[in-house]
């Protein structure tokens, strides 16, 4: 991607890969996904979501414990958080970030255990919502599909709605957008992870950005270690992933996930943290600009 679109801004977050940020009861939150054995985890045993407060980097709650990869979304005043146990897709919801309704199964595919339900991201497009979910196992190897509901809490396959199956794809990001599905997600290629960008009206008919890939690892990029000084291993970067897109101030940002999909040794966590990057614009503005 040219370099007047998207700018690198910082790293905002050692350890972490997939986030959400939104705009929830008067403050803006991100909602992390916290693994086993994570660095500075409140919980190292066991898979859970946190909640930062970004006007003061304080940690206000944890949910979904026992749950992986989980992805936030904000509808009529509530905070609905969906994550998998890797058979199916469930939901919490709350009102003030404290007290959570049970976790809920949402989506699944019945008795087929061959299917794993990986990242998952949710839109309203106006009528119902939209989720779009990387699938593993059976007849894919990460595949994104859609679903469709009208109450967050009971999902359907929207028929031949599959992101090129010839593909490796995962990690989706879905921003809806003046009658526009745009769907970030990561294709494996000349043995990087990367970020792609390609848009649709009816989520069977996709349109690749000319941009592609928007964000790659440099050849021979050195991951930032600032955790293990005693681990003399060279980590090199090869994917980009897991993006989250955003609107705030009149500006457009980015975080997205920089690791070696490897990892330290046993115990230690995995090598990856975030980086955040910004467009000068609104993400309407910004959206346009990845096809012209």
């Amino acid at each position: 991607m040219p370099n007047d679109i998207l700018i690198d801004t910082d790293i905002t977050c050692d350890y972490l890969t997939e986030t959400t940020t939104l705009f929830f009861r008067g403050k803006w939150i991100r909602l992390e996904t916290v693994r086993i054995n994570q660095g500075e985890s409140l919980f190292p045993d066991k898979p859970h979501a946190q909640i930062r407060d970004l006007s003061d980097n304080r940690i206000i709650s944890t949910c979904m414990h026992g749950f992986w990869l989980q992805h936030a979304f904000v509808w009529k005043d509530w905070l609905y958080v969906f994550g998998t146990d890797y058979y199916g897709i469930w939901m919490i919801k709350s009102f003030d970030m404290f007290e959570w309704s049970v976790p809920q199964m949402v989506f699944n595919s019945e008795n087929d255990t061959e299917l794993h339900y990986q990242n998952n991201t949710i839109v309203y497009n106006g009528s119902e919502f939209v989720m779009g979910v990387d699938l593993l196992g059976g007849p894919y190897y990460f595949t994104i599909c859609f679903a469709r509901s009208h109450d967050l809490t009971e999902w359907h396959y929207i028929p031949g709605a599959i992101y090129r199956p010839h593909l490796y794809t995962s990690c989706p990001h879905l921003i809806y957008d003046n009658g526009w599905y745009h769907l970030f997600h990561n294709r494996y290629s000349e043995g990087k992870y990367k970020v792609f960008a390609a848009r649709s009206r009816d989520l069977l008919v996709w349109e690749d950005s000319p941009h592609n890939p928007i964000l790659s690892t440099a050849e021979n990029e050195i991951i930032m270690r600032n955790r293990y000084p005693e681990d003399k291993e060279v980590y090199r970067a090869i994917n980009r992933s897991d993006i989250n897109i955003w609107e705030q101030d009149g500006k457009t940002y980015a975080n997205y996930s920089i690791g070696d999909q490897k990892g330290y040794p046993v115990g230690k966590g995995p090598v990856v943290y975030i980086r955040r990057s910004v467009y000068d614009g609104p993400l309407g503005e910004f959206l346009d600009r990845l096809y012209t």
